[in-house]
């Protein structure tokens, strides 16, 4: 009986191994036609298969990421912001994540969150944020900015 069970294990921990393969080869099948999509300004379209791509692969941080950006591009800033915000939770470190969260921000009049968003953009390595922390955030922020140049 001892055979038998672990038969029976090895038969399921292979059965589990086949199927995550099969779920990874979905995920960036449906990833590469979304970015095909994407490049292409064809954002509805990216939108529909970064979504197949979230189904198969729940924790992929550059979909949440890249239909984030899809939305904002179709000025769907609230939902890009959404998305936005799962990818910061699946990857909180991702610069540019903060980048474009603020942009849709900005967008929606949330500017002191939008600034916030910048400066972690900055701190995280994204140092064209400079510009837009420059341009957008308040003057008596200039001393937090001196200090990170």
């Amino acid at each position: 009986i001892k055979k038998l069970y672990l038969t029976f294990v090895v038969l399921f921990l292979l059965y589990g191994s086949v199927e995550a393969q099969e779920v990874q080869a979905k995920d960036a099948k449906f990833f590469e036609k979304a970015m095909q999509y994407f490049d292409n300004g064809n954002y509805k379209s990216a939108i529909l298969y970064f979504d197949s791509c979230i189904v198969a692969n729940a924790e992929k941080t550059d979909a949440y990421a890249y239909r984030g950006i899809a939305k904002f591009e179709l000025k769907q800033y609230n939902e890009a912001i959404e998305d936005f915000d799962l990818a910061l939770i699946l990857s909180p470190g991702y610069a540019e994540v903060y980048y474009y969260r603020a942009l849709a921000k900005l967008e929606i009049g949330a500017k002191e969150k939008a600034c916030e968003d910048l400066y972690a953009a900055y701190d995280y390595g994204f140092k064209k944020a400079m510009r837009v922390i420059e341009n957008v955030c308040e003057s008596d922020e200039k001393g937090k900015k001196k200090q990170m140049k």
